[in-house]
């Protein structure tokens, strides 16, 4: 470690201590004071939203969110539960409780119990994790019928537990011991369970599970329908309608037997809910079609709807009203009072969106910049994660033609890329109106950095490539230095004149870890040093500048490293996770950094950074999130994906505030 290193190490020590004259125990509590969970909004929207009068239970990510749709045209976001363990894939309702499974990515699977005493605010009650003793749990969603619940556990099979303490669920494992496909829905009608899924072939099934005796479901039969023709099913009683590139009619009127009756190549869709004799189609790109079922052996056109439903994957009747929940965040209303003709009556947002990528801080912290997979940038109240504008990249409506994955920010520009495209910039001068600037073919575009005048682009699909794009005019950014990379980029920042770039480790090769560019002409990288000492596949990175030091996410754990030599940069520090996982974060921030994997997040103390030591480690839903960002206000931010968004900070507490008509909050 140099000795600038050491006095800067030293001078950050003091600063931060507590008080001049502070006991030594009062120095340590201070020094070693953590983060906790103050707030938690958004993720992804997998399990079905549950319809309860005119409340409407939403699953995002952990937490189930309540919204009061007594005015269709004016939805209020009224409440929002303490998180599960893990991100909600399935959700049911029986009497005064709801039951959401989850699943993490590291083996873990269970089931949480919330108690509607107060019908319009869940309480999360309890959770279950112990239905099997097994560390590879794989839970795919739960059903209710006869007053049981089922549990589906794609390496386990089928769990049934009574609800005659509808608080407490206990599950006995049935004879049924492993599911034959993932099923993505799970529907009951009757005494039979429909679940539904792709198959690994590309198909899609459907199979019945008989629960008349509640203790005892088998599997009666399986139906297996293209994939391409039906890329998904909706069961109802007798009848199966699928969606794809077809609309299909299924005869489900003997259940041993699926017999197509009538059908229609429709424009691609992949998903559809069906109102009456009515059916609309989504999903696939933007807008509703509308068919006419009432003829199983004649189905025919009645209409479109033009709106944005790009991404949607659920959709659920209240009365007279649709709401179709979209990848974009958005849920609009329908107005199906004459359902060959629905009429649009509202939108809103979705606090802090279903995947959030990465994030960045404006307005001295009171804003953040959320990079959203779909669409592009959500610009939020830092407070609430309430949504305040949005920016829609005028790209194709498909979401291959999207997938942003980083940004950077730059003054009041933005520059996002999408792997579907490229460079985009982005003007937040007037952050209600963002407008697009200008911007660069850049296909495959995946990580990227912003210093002066020079975009920095890296991407791994289709051959790796590392490039060089001049922005110092925004509205014309132009390539100018582009080359090839052997190992797939993660993270890239530049510092005082140099590029840090993060990578895999590729069998063979001399890859991984950390590879460091000269700057000295900004457009014409050159490649100065590569250290890779036991890390291996190198995922994420923050540098802290100002001693000249980086810490780098390994699979097992994170490494300090020196870069105050860019070409002869030294491991100085390390912490151990003990466990492997991929696509681990990093942040850092002062005397402390913050390291997750699987496990949850590691806040290290590293005011001696060539030892980092664990103060406290929190459950992140086990799985690794897509980005973490240290406030200058001392909070954290967790971008979970399918999680949800995280805010951590000194004191615990969901801050309050009034919902709006439009799903916003105000402070």
């Amino acid at each position: 470690m140099s000795p600038q290193l050491l006095t800067v190490a030293l001078l950050s020590a003091l600063a931060l201590s507590p008080a001049l004259h502070a006991t030594p125990a009062q120095a340590a509590a201070g020094k070693d004071r953590t983060l906790e969970l103050s707030l938690i909004r958004g993720g992804a929207v997998s399990a079905e939203p549950i319809v309860d009068g005119r409340y409407v239970h939403i699953p995002t990510g952990r937490v189930l969110a309540t919204w009061n749709y007594a005015q269709p045209s004016a939805p209020l976001r009224i409440a929002t539960t303490e998180p599960a363990d893990g991100a909600i894939n399935s959700l049911v309702r029986r009497g005064d409780y709801l039951y959401a499974s989850w699943r993490g990515h590291d083996g873990t699977s269970g089931v949480a119990t919330y108690s509607l005493a107060d019908q319009d605010r869940p309480v999360l009650v309890a959770q279950d994790t112990d239905y099997v003793d097994s560390k590879e749990k794989f839970v795919i969603g739960i059903a209710v019928a006869n007053d049981h619940l089922y549990l589906f556990d794609n390496n386990h099979g089928v769990f049934v537990s009574n609800l005659a303490d509808p608080a407490k669920p206990s599950f006995v494992r049935s004879a049924i011991e492993s599911t034959p496909t993932q099923y993505t829905r799970l529907v009951t009608h009757g005494n039979v369970i429909h679940a539904t899924g792709r198959s690994w072939i590309g198909g899609t099934v459907l199979h019945l599970y008989d629960v008349s005796n509640p203790d005892a479901p088998y599997r009666m039969a399986e139906h297996l329908v293209d994939g391409l023709d039906s890329f998904s099913l909706t069961p109802e009683p007798g009848l199966a309608i699928g969606i794809g590139n077809q609309l299909s009619l299924f005869d489900l009127s003997n259940p041993m037997q699926m017999i197509k009756r009538g059908w229609l190549d429709v424009p691609p869709a992949t998903h559809g809910l069906r109102v009456g004799t009515h059916y609309y189609s989504f999903g696939y790109s933007d807008g509703v079609d509308i068919w006419n079922i009432a003829d199983i052996d004649a189905p025919s056109a009645a209409g479109h709807l033009d709106i944005s439903t790009l991404g949607g994957r659920h959709a659920v009747t209240l009365g007279k009203t649709v709401l179709l929940q979209t990848d974009t965040d958005l849920m609009q209303s329908l107005d199906v009072s004459a359902p060959a003709k629905p009429r649009h009556v509202a939108t809103s947002w979705l606090p802090g969106g279903v995947g959030a990528r990465d994030v960045a801080p404006l307005f001295h912290d009171r804003t953040l910049l959320l990079l959203q997979p779909n669409y592009g940038l959500m610009l939020s109240d830092s407070r609430t994660l309430a949504p305040l504008s949005r920016f829609e990249a005028d790209l194709p409506a498909y979401l291959q033609s999207r997938s942003f994955e980083q940004l950077s920010l730059v003054g009041d520009t933005a520059y996002v890329v999408a792997w579907g495209y490229g460079l985009i910039n982005v003007d937040l001068s007037d952050p209600r109106q963002p407008v697009e600037l200008g911007r660069l073919p850049f296909p495959f575009a995946a990580v990227l950095d912003v210093k002066d005048d020079y975009a920095y682009i890296a991407k791994w699909t289709n051959g790796g490539l590392f490039g060089v794009a001049d922005v110092s005019d925004p509205t014309k950014p132009r390539l100018v230095w582009q080359g090839g990379l052997s190992a797939q980029p993660y993270r890239l920042k530049v510092d005082k004149g140099h590029a840090f770039l993060v990578e895999s480790a590729e069998p063979n090769s001399d890859t991984g870890g950390l590879r460091i560019y000269n700057l000295n002409d900004p457009a014409q990288p050159v490649e100065v040093a590569h250290l890779n000492k036991g890390c291996g596949n190198a995922f994420d990175l923050s540098i802290d500048s100002e001693v000249s030091l980086a810490y780098v996410a390994c699979a097992s754990g994170m490494q300090v490293i020196d870069i105050s030599k860019p070409e002869a940069p030294m491991l100085i520090g390390h912490y151990e996770s003990g466990e492997s996982s991929g696509f681990n974060k990093v942040a850092q921030r002062r005397d402390r950094a913050w390291f997750a994997d699987n496990n949850g997040l590691h806040e290290l103390d590293v005011s001696d950074p060539t030892s980092p030591r664990l103060l406290k480690q929190t459950e992140l839903g086990h799985q690794v999130p897509q980005r973490m960002q240290a406030l200058a206000d001392g909070r954290l931010v967790v971008l979970g994906g399918e999680t949800g968004v995280h805010v951590f900070s000194r004191t615990k507490g969901r801050p309050s505030g009034t919902p709006r008509a439009d799903g916003r909050l105000d402070p």
